[in-house]
């Protein structure tokens, strides 16, 4: 799209990618910006400031969908086609902390609870607005809770796909060091892992030291006790 002989409506470039917007969203400081581009702006700590205007930005549940420019956008792409403009898709509908925590009431029911962790893998790897719902929702003690389980009946099946969540978003230090004192089980269940046989032994077995890891740092040595 940078070799297009076309000039390019101004309003249409996002303010920190300088590149034709995908999915505009407006902050609430007015700013428009690309919907990936603002994000990885507030999620990896860049600032937390507007970067056009340098006023707080709180989260980025605040920023709001802008249908109009994005039917604009879209519309001046397919004009353009010829000219070598790449169309751009309706973007997918984002997900919220809401759809996670259905997901989690998923996990109790047999017929539906793969399917769950297979989306909650899929949706973990995906960006790091997902991984972030997902802690806020309470995925990780979701996932220690579904392993003891199988710790529990000694069943192995969604193993995989729970620690590649865990894996993938991360144990919060301050939820792991509280996590072993509300269920004793969590430790012992990890540890059981590591003897069970898997299709990918050395990743899930990866994945589960990982999470060993995290909880016996911040742990408490009277709880490892």
């Amino acid at each position: 799209m940078e070799d297009i002989d076309v000039e390019v409506p101004k309003y249409f470039i996002c303010p920190i990618s300088l590149q034709i917007m995908r999915d505009p969203v407006t902050a609430i400081t007015g700013i428009t910006y690309d919907r990936e581009s603002i994000e990885q702006w507030l999620l990896k700590g860049k600032s937390t400031n507007c970067p056009v205007t340098q006023q707080p930005l709180p989260t980025v549940s605040d920023l709001t969908p802008n249908h109009t420019l994005r039917r604009l956008i879209q519309a001046w792409c397919n004009e353009n086609a010829s000219l070598g403009v790449d169309r751009i898709p309706t973007p997918k509908p984002s997900i919220d902390k809401f759809h996670f925590l259905k997901l989690i009431k998923q996990l109790q029911h047999p017929d539906s609870k793969m399917k769950a962790l297979k989306e909650l893998d899929l949706l973990a790897a995906r960006n790091e607005r997902n991984r972030k719902y997902m802690v806020e929702a309470g995925v990780p003690k979701a996932m220690l809770s579904f392993i003891v389980n199988c710790f529990k009946e000694d069943c192995v099946s969604g193993l995989e796909e729970a620690l590649s969540v865990l894996f993938l978003i991360r144990i919060p230090s301050a939820e792991a060091k509280l996590l072993p004192k509300q269920n004793d089980q969590i430790i012992k269940s990890l540890i059981w892992v590591l003897g069970c046989e898997f299709n990918t032994q050395v990743m899930v077995k990866s994945h589960a030291v990982s999470a060993l890891k995290s909880i016996i740092e911040t742990a408490s040595s009277v709880v490892l006790e």
